[in-house]
């Protein structure tokens, strides 16, 4: 459990305490609070959680964000820093997920800003927070108060005689979602929010079933999408996962981007189209993507280290001496080749999965890899079979796909 000491977070302890130990078989809790340092009492309130925990005889972990803090985004480096800090403790505690207390108003709020950014009233981002996430394809992100109103677990607390701490950044006007609170008047989302999230719950399986009937991995690196008479709408989201797949990029497409896809895939456009770091090209009636020839990196993977090269591989280096270095090959899908430093040996990674003389090469898939919405989790698992790559874990709470 993530929790910071605010209202949401402490109902979120207090909550799945009570159900845990309710269970025949209880399960193990932990406790999380990130210290981001930003405000002299912060310590002291992480301390306080701690005492907390300890009063329910949970365990509890401070996990400190250290280092320097940026003058612009902070909000946005703050939430990448906690994801980070809680993968490390969860890979390291054994954890199956971390729960989270975003709230109804949280959801409300969120849908509100990305309206006002949107020029598409049923844009995919207006389905809002998921119920769960999956980060860095490993830490499932769980949010069960995500339906309770901020107001409801408040005064269950106060029933409870429990406090909580208010932070002084939540009333901060300088950031957009402070700014957004106070417009709100119910803090509650629009109800075409929850209709939205069930209409990309339903294309995402439409999307992974012709993804894997009609996808093919090339030998080369590169992959194939024969969509035959699939719905228009499927077959450009089809195509932009496995442009995400094939160039590797982690930000997903713009709208200036969809809509140069689908003047290619349905306008019936010549040539080649550049998106996302790939070249979609078409033969008969199928369309081959690949990395496109430029920007490709050449890394060097510490002994002991893992690096992920191009979005599009993770290169593990299980050798304890020397360091490996990683570029592209020659291949149309530009593959990595693998070389050992200090003797000049090459030792080409050409398939993925392969692992040479003390590597492993594991695919990687584009945007799924790193940030994964439960809503595109059936997507993700048929990139990852397309690929080769490494299986997306299930979702360890099964109501949030309900």
């Amino acid at each position: 459990m993530a929790v910071s000491g605010g209202s949401d977070s402490t109902g979120l302890l207090l909550a799945l305490d009570a159900v845990n130990r309710a269970l025949p078989s209880p399960r193990r809790l932990v406790g999380l609070t990130v210290d981001h340092g930003l405000r002299a009492a912060s310590a002291a309130e992480a301390a306080g959680v701690g005492v907390l925990c300890l009063r329910f005889g949970l365990a509890h972990e401070t996990l400190a964000w250290t280092g320097p803090k940026p003058a612009t985004g902070l909000q946005a480096a703050a939430r990448e820093a906690r994801y980070r800090l809680m993968e490390a403790a969860a890979d390291r505690l054994g954890l199956v997920g971390v729960a989270t207390g975003h709230t109804a108003d949280d959801q409300a709020e969120t849908v509100a800003m990305r309206r006002l950014r949107s020029a598409d009233a049923a844009a995919a981002g207006l389905a809002g927070i998921p119920p769960a996430t999956l980060f860095d394809g490993r830490l499932w992100v769980l949010r069960p108060l995500l339906a309770t109103r901020r107001d409801t677990i408040r005064q269950w607390l106060t029933r409870a005689g429990q406090g909580w701490i208010d932070d002084p950044s939540n009333a901060d006007s300088r950031f957009e979602r402070v700014r957004m609170r106070r417009q709100l008047s119910d803090g509650v989302a629009p109800a075409d929010a929850a209709d939205i999230a069930g209409a990309r719950l339903a294309q995402a399986d439409a999307v992974a079933a012709l993804i894997e009937a009609a996808g093919t991995r090339l030998a080369d690196g590169r992959f194939r999408l024969e969509p035959g008479q699939a719905p228009a709408a499927v077959v450009l989201a089809a195509a932009e996962a496995m442009i995400g797949l094939a160039g590797g990029r982690r930000r997903a497409m713009d709208r200036a981007g969809r809509a140069l896809l689908a003047d290619f895939i349905l306008g019936g456009t010549t040539g080649a189209c550049t998106l996302g770091r790939a070249v979609m090209t078409r033969s008969g009636g199928a369309l081959i993507l690949q990395r496109e020839r430029r920007d490709l990196p050449e890394i060097s993977v510490a002994p002991l280290e893992s690096c992920d090269w191009d979005g599009r591989f993770r290169i593990t280096n299980r050798d304890a001496r020397t360091p490996l270095l990683v570029r592209a090959g020659p291949t149309p899908g530009l593959l990595p080749v693998v070389l050992r430093q200090g003797d000049g040996s090459g030792d080409p990674a050409a398939a993925t999965g392969l692992s040479g003389a003390g590597f492993d090469v594991e695919p990687l898939c584009g945007r799924a890899s790193r940030l994964l919405p439960v809503f595109e989790l059936p997507v993700a698992r048929s990139l990852a079979n397309l690929a080769g790559a490494r299986p997306f874990p299930d979702c360890p709470w099964a109501s949030a796909l309900n």
